[in-house]
């Protein structure tokens, strides 16, 4: 990789490795606050358009398949790349990850049944639909790439999706895949800022804060709520109260004396699913609109009132009383407590890092449950 990345410069960095699997990178001396740590010219990064040049790229183009995500072009470039063994990229490429156990769509039962009540399990199920379809959709209308294996090509989707940057090169925005900067893990307060510069043509990381001789930097992949950090990256957020979140499902009864005139004030959606977190306000403020018409009173409906904000306190008092049985559902679908999976976070009471992982996401779903 360091003949690869000849060109590039991270004089302050280095990799620190733990197991296999895990690294970190470090800094080898103190870091100021606005120094600029990693270097990448433009002739290192593999793009987007770099893979929609590329043969693969120009035969999918060509057979007039619509990609469903446009991280499919990465990874179906990095299918033929890997498979070439004078690849320009092969030195890259033989840093990533060939297995990716730390990922719910890769999970088995053994780790499923401690997920049992979390929509997370769902969204991975997703997400598994979504990889197939994608992959069935190109080798349908593309023969050239039928030599690829699916889970090559779900392989290259997850390289994508865990080291993707947006860059926007020499005005046009388009996908990137950085190396060395795409070894930075996630901190929620990042340490780092980043881009593309068209002046040094190349991929530029700077600090934002003084760091420590052998500290390890980090960067922030974005807030997100937990569930997408779990299935999209394979780790979750210790203590992550603010994006925390949880799916609540409203339905508004048909055995409702007002089931009509209520329908109509909903747009006609009687069923919602809501996913409301702390930090945005909109999804908890539609959730409680649909359940302040259901729990309405003619007259209340008379006046047409605006369900986002309280409009008396007998309906927002019912209101929150629907919420409560709602989240009441949504709990009894979990086999253990907070109070047990709190217990066993604290006395370290698990197998490996997925099962510790899965008491995390479940225990933040609780959380927001109970609090809500």
């Amino acid at each position: 990789l360091r003949c690869f990345l000849q060109g590039s410069l991270f004089p302050k960095l280095y990799l620190k490795y733990y197991e296999e699997d895990y690294r970190e990178v470090h800094t080898k001396e103190a870091v100021a606050e606005n120094v600029e740590v990693v270097y990448v010219p433009l002739a290192q990064i593999m793009t987007t358009d770099k893979a929609k040049s590329s043969t693969i790229g120009q035969a999918i183009r060509r057979s007039g398949y619509v990609m469903n995500c446009s991280h499919s072009w990465l990874a179906c470039y990095l299918c033929q790349e890997k498979h070439n063994p004078e690849s320009y990229w092969r030195p890259f490429i033989d840093i990533l990850p060939d297995k990716y156990y730390n990922m719910p769509i890769f999970f088995n039962e053994h780790y499923n049944k401690h997920l049992k009540g979390s929509y997370s399990l769902e969204m991975a199920a997703t997400r598994n639909k979504q990889l197939r379809q994608e992959y069935e959709g190109i080798v349908r209308r593309c023969p050239e790439f039928r030599k690829y294996h699916y889970l090559e090509f779900v392989w290259g989707r997850l390289a994508v999706i865990t080291r993707i940057f947006s860059l926007d090169i020499n005005g046009r925005t388009t996908d990137g895949l950085v190396p060395m900067a795409d070894m930075l893990n996630h901190h929620p307060t990042r340490q780092t800022t980043w881009g593309y510069s068209d002046k040094k043509q190349g991929f530029v990381m700077t600090t934002t804060q003084k760091v420590g001789s052998d500290e390890q930097l980090f960067d922030s992949y974005g807030r997100k709520w937990q569930g997408r950090y779990f299935v999209n990256y394979g780790f979750t957020i210790d203590q992550n109260y603010e994006d925390n979140d949880a799916v609540i499902h409203a339905r508004l009864e048909d055995s409702d004396p007002l089931y009509h005139q209520k329908r109509r004030q909903l747009g006609s959606w009687t069923v919602r699913e809501f996913q409301p977190q702390a930090h945005w306000a909109r999804k908890a403020k539609d959730m409680m609109a649909f359940f302040r018409t259901a729990a309405a009173t003619s007259e209340e409906l008379a006046r047409r009132p605006n369900f986002n904000d309280h409009i008396s306190i007998r309906n927002e008092s019912a209101a929150l009383t629907l919420l409560e049985k709602a989240c009441d559902v949504s709990l009894g679908k979990f086999e253990h407590s907070l109070q047990h999976d709190h217990k066993l976070l604290k006395q370290n009471k698990w197998e490996d890092t997925n099962h510790r992982n899965c008491i995390i996401m479940r225990a933040g779903e609780k959380e927001v449950l109970m609090w809500s």
